[in-house]
């Protein structure tokens, strides 16, 4: 039998490490087609057509991505991924002294040499092998760049994410730290409306037998690719030819007359669905929550901004009526799209007409849902709130304890009727329903055993222990609290949280105090969930004064701790300077 033919894979010529090659020589090593190539100082990597890499050559900074084993290689070798790759490499990268490789499924891969954090692994060690970007494994990535110690990711999104060497302010980050060892986004450019749409490195020759330079473009407005017709040699017939007529293309009458129909009724529709989709913004109950602030969108941003008040804060605050009004409006809504739909139904050619239509319907029935979900959930809100109303003062304190008790439970079992006949309109606020239920029920079992043991002993009984011993503990809590750890934990974590101002820090360590806290007594503000009726509330009353009161005093603290570290930050610069 003949012996294969050897691959023809690329030809090679020009300057390469320190040889510089006059005559192209043609390259046959790697057995099938190759789709892009990486040619180092002393190797080379190759991409070929089934997405696979691979490396051979010299190299001991990692590149050949082949294991600490094989700093030298002589013939193409396979470079092995992590055991849970999927997917296939669609585009590779070479900086200085690292690779990175792109896959099919937006994942980001990177070897070799780390000493500014150029990989994105979030330190500075050498890579041998192939690691996966944790950073940007939650955005689909479209395209890498890698420009000596310097790396960047275009995701989906249109964000484009830098890492790597950032001397001078190189990597044009919001901040100047000379290296960034993970993937972080170029805020000045993550814009929704102007998004990136592709990266490019451009060089340009130095002056005067100097080094050239590279600097990076992002492209927002970019060009559609030249259609078949305005590539070079695109034409299908020379000009001039006289074109052969396809009977076959020809539209009859009817096709032609339904087609203009199918088009009329489009845009008639279309300018419906217009009017109703603003219709519905103006009613604004219902539209999803914001949960990205750096996103702002166009359509609902100019609404909240005349009243400065989030979908959040009106579903928490606005009245039931008003919500009960707007589910009222989505209602006439979806009235108005069905019956548009059923108008165009036996149509031809409504296809999409049908499909813009179902997706209008379904975003008001999502709304509507959610309203019917706020006004349950502020229901059952409303009767808890309810029962914070009953309240006993100190001086019937230890005088008619089973009063007190049979007072209670009335109430109890009248809001618990009240949370069993409320009507659930899905999963979560049945939920909700049921635990309130189930608390009530516990509840007023609690002061049922406690009526029973007061009528069995028929004295009155001594306070209960257990309730004023979680009081004490949480007393504990409020004392062992230490401002001064915050502050230090502060000041620790300052290497990854930065702080434009004094004033922003106080404010962060304010807020992050108050959580504590109140984490703490929040669950001590129900006065009849939470709460033994026979302790005195006077007793909960104190400990959430006293943890208010602490607030209070942690923000001047706190105040005191900042001026005093910039006072001797100010002195030892002084001291630095006269000596």
């Amino acid at each position: 039998a003949m012996a294969a033919a050897p691959d023809k894979n690329f030809w090679l010529w020009g300057t390469w490490g320190k040889r510089v090659i006059k005559a192209p020589f043609l390259t046959q090593k790697v057995p099938g087609k190759i789709r892009d190539v990486i040619i180092g100082h002393t190797f080379i990597i190759a991409l070929q057509e089934d997405g696979t890499l691979v490396s051979w050559g010299e190299d001991k900074a990692g590149c050949l991505g082949l294991g600490t084993d094989y700093t030298h290689c002589p013939d193409p070798r396979k470079i092995p991924f992590p055991s849970d790759f999927t997917g296939k490499v669609v585009d590779i990268q070479y900086g200085k002294h690292h690779i990175l490789a792109l896959t099919n499924l937006g994942k980001v891969y990177a070897w070799g040499e780390n000493p500014d954090g150029q990989l994105g692994l979030n330190d500075t060690q050498t890579r041998y092998e192939p690691q996966l970007v944790e950073e940007l494994s939650r955005y689909p990535v479209t395209q890498i760049l890698a420009v000596d110690n310097m790396s960047y990711a275009l995701t989906k999104g249109g964000v484009v994410y830098a890492w790597g060497e950032n001397k001078e302010g190189s990597l044009a980050l919001e901040h100047d730290n000379p290296r960034v060892m993970k993937p972080e986004p170029m805020m000045r450019m993550s814009s929704k409306e102007s998004p990136v749409k592709k990266l490019q490195i451009k060089e340009s020759g130095g002056t005067g037998g100097g080094k050239g330079t590279k600097t990076v473009v992002a492209f927002v407005e970019l060009a559609e690719p030249l259609s078949a017709k305005e590539e070079i040699g695109g034409f299908e017939h020379p000009l001039g030819e006289p074109q052969m007529r396809n009977q076959e293309k020809v539209l009859s009458e009817d096709m032609e007359k339904g087609i203009f129909e199918g088009v009329d009724l489009m845009r008639q529709v279309m300018d419906n669905t217009q009017d109703w989709w603003h219709h519905m913004l103006e009613v604004r109950h219902g539209s999803p929550y914001n949960d990205n602030p750096t996103q702002v969108d166009e359509l609902t941003d100019y609404q909240a901004k005349e009243d400065n008040c989030t979908a959040l804060q009106l579903d928490t605050f606005v009245s039931l009526d008003i919500l009960e009004r707007a589910s009222y409006e989505l209602d006439m809504l979806i009235q108005s799209a069905k019956a548009q739909l059923n108008e165009v139904k036996k149509g031809r050619g409504t296809k999409n007409v049908k499909f813009m239509l179902s997706m209008f319907m379904d975003d008001c029935k999502l709304r509507r849902e959610k309203i019917r979900r706020t006004v349950t959930a502020r229901q059952l809100m409303d009767y808890k709130k309810a029962m914070n109303n009953i309240t006993v003062s100190a001086a019937d304190y230890g005088k008619d304890e089973l009063h007190r008790l049979t007072q209670a439970n009335m109430h109890l079992t009248r809001t618990l009727t009240k949370v069993r006949n409320l009507k659930g309109y899905d999963v979560f606020t049945k939920a909700l329903q049921d635990s309130l239920a189930e608390c009530l029920e516990c509840k007023l079992q609690v002061n049922e055993n406690e009526v029973a043991m007061l009528k069995a002993s028929r004295r009155q009984v001594e306070p209960v222990v257990a309730p004023l011993k979680t009081i004490k503990e949480r007393w504990g809590e409020l004392k062992r609290f230490s401002i001064y750890n915050l502050y230090q934990e502060c000041n620790l974590r300052g290497q990854n949280v930065t702080f434009d101002s004094e004033d922003e820090m106080l404010a962060f360590l304010v807020q992050s105090s108050d959580s504590k806290i109140d984490q703490i007594i929040q669950i001590d503000r129900d006065r009849m969930i939470s709460r033994d009726l026979l302790i005195p509330s006077l007793c909960y009353d104190l400990l959430v004064e006293n943890a208010e009161l602490r607030k209070m005093c942690n923000t001047y603290q706190l105040k005191v701790m900042m001026m005093r570290d910039s006072k001797e930050r100010n002195t030892n610069g002084l001291l630095a300077i006269t000596r």
